[in-house]
């Protein structure tokens, strides 16, 4: 069997073309991607430049992400609480995304970030959420009907 990915990631287009493909899979996923349709006004294509400075920022060193990753995501908590699975399945769904373009360094190093940020995020939520959220475990959206 031949391994199609022999490239790292390199570029920023390497990492627009990523996330695209990762966006498209969090768009239809099941588990979080009503936090993306139903909850925040989503714009992928406002959304994508942000979210390529940081990752450019992470992983090529270029100084050009100016954005408050927490706050949003704690306002996000707060409107439709964001558990340890949440993140858990972001984090599934950007290393499959990850795994089905490229392979090297920088791919390792992105998973490890993620990961990290994933954990740190869910962590961070918990302790300083006003409202924490009183059970744990899958929650389910019901979109309110007009």
């Amino acid at each position: 069997m031949t391994d199609n990915r022999t490239q790292d990631i390199c570029s920023r287009s390497d990492i627009e073309m990523l996330l695209r493909h990762f966006y498209e899979q969090v768009l239809s996923d099941k588990i979080i991607g009503f936090y993306f349709t139903d909850i925040m006004h989503f714009s992928l294509e406002h959304h994508l430049p942000k979210v390529t400075d940081f990752w450019v920022q992470q992983l090529l060193s270029e100084r050009v992400y100016h954005g408050e990753l927490f706050k949003r995501h704690q306002q996000l908590h707060q409107q439709a609480a964001l558990g340890p699975h949440h993140f858990h399945r972001w984090l599934h769904l950007l290393n499959l995304s990850i795994d089905a373009q490229f392979c090297g360094p920088r791919c390792d190093a992105m998973k490890q970030r993620a990961t990290a940020i994933a954990q740190s995020m869910a962590t961070a939520l918990a302790e300083r959420a006003d409202n924490a959220p009183g059970e744990l475990g899958v929650q389910f959206y019901d979109k309110p009907q007009p």
